[in-house]
């Protein structure tokens, strides 16, 4: 099982800047928002950084991205991939995970840049 907290006290710990991100159609971003800013008492709105409206695309979920520096120190068991296309020069690498996106909001991380 996946440890959420402990990749959340990798970021606060590791001390860099982390980008998160949601990327969907328009009516998913829509939900989603909709009940983010309900859950954590935020205004979110399509044109917020982190929130990436795709257009006519072959694409039906939401997807929830973590974009971060360094991974030195992750722990064992995450899939992180090499980002080679978004904030690439930025951000290296990337993890895809909506329940840890999830935890990470509730811990008081926000959409676009922490």
């Amino acid at each position: 099982m996946e440890n959420y907290q402990e990749f959340f006290d990798f970021l606060v710990n590791s001390g860099q800047h982390f980008f998160i991100e949601a990327e969907g159609k328009n009516d998913r971003i829509q939900n989603f928002i909709t009940q983010h800013n309900s859950t954590y008492s935020r205004s979110v709105t399509t044109s917020s950084r982190g929130i990436c409206v795709l257009g006519d695309v072959n694409k039906w979920g939401l997807e929830l991205r973590i974009y971060f520096t360094n991974k030195n120190g992750l722990p064992d068991g995450w899939h992180v991939q090499n980002n080679s296309i978004f904030r690439n020069q930025e951000y290296p690498y990337r993890l895809d995970n909506k329940d840890l996106v999830e935890y990470l909001f509730s811990q008081g991380c926000v959409l676009g840049v922490n």
